[in-house]
């Protein structure tokens, strides 16, 4: 699928320089990039979204290539350059208001799930962890997405979204306490028994 993004990008830019470190960076991090939009994106995020933000990303981190001085990992200064194209992307607000949308409409389920029940509530619950997550103001939620289904320590955050430790900390944990007050209200209420 992002090689079909980028389709030709490469070979566009072979005649006019050497794409060599740029077809690298693509091979060794397309995925990762493609994982961590999703995972910002949320997953009612569109497929035409993520591979735009991939787009994106790929294009900027060819732009800032010769500046990129080796002082920190390749990993961590494409994070960065992912992060602030997400960021950007959802600053619009009419994207924040399409991706509310997609959270408020029921995906349709497998008939022919073993357990139909159970998909039934664990889909409830991930829509009602998403519906929460997006109401986090975006640079808290992406420190959020980076540390928790990243992996990222806060050092490494830090450097991508050159930051302050303190001040990735800080996100962090207003965050998480966003999210639980978030869950609390958001929580299903049970009827009368």
């Amino acid at each position: 699928m992002l090689s079909r993004v980028l389709g030709g990008f490469f070979e566009r830019r072979a005649a006019v320089e050497d794409p060599t470190t740029l077809e690298a960076l693509f091979r060794a991090h397309a995925e990762d990039v493609h994982r961590i939009a999703t995972r910002m994106l949320g997953p009612r995020a569109s497929q035409s979204d993520v591979d735009d933000i991939v787009q994106k990303v790929f294009l900027a981190a060819h732009h800032a290539l010769p500046r990129f001085r080796h002082e920190s990992k390749t990993s961590t200064w494409i994070y960065g350059i992912t992060t602030r194209v997400v960021l950007n992307d959802l600053r619009s607000r009419r994207r924040y208001y399409e991706m509310v949308e997609r959270y408020q409409e029921h995906a349709p389920l497998e008939a022919h799930a073993p357990d139909l029940e159970a998909q039934i509530a664990d889909r409830a619950e991930l829509e009602r962890v998403w519906r929460c997550l997006v109401k986090i103001k975006p640079n808290k939620r992406v420190v959020f997405v980076l540390h928790e289904l990243e992996g990222m320590t806060a050092a490494e955050i830090a450097e991508a979204l050159r930051s302050s430790e303190g001040t990735i900390r800080s996100r962090l944990r207003h965050a998480r306490q966003e999210l639980i007050v978030h869950l609390d209200r958001d929580r299903p209420k049970e009827g009368p028994r």
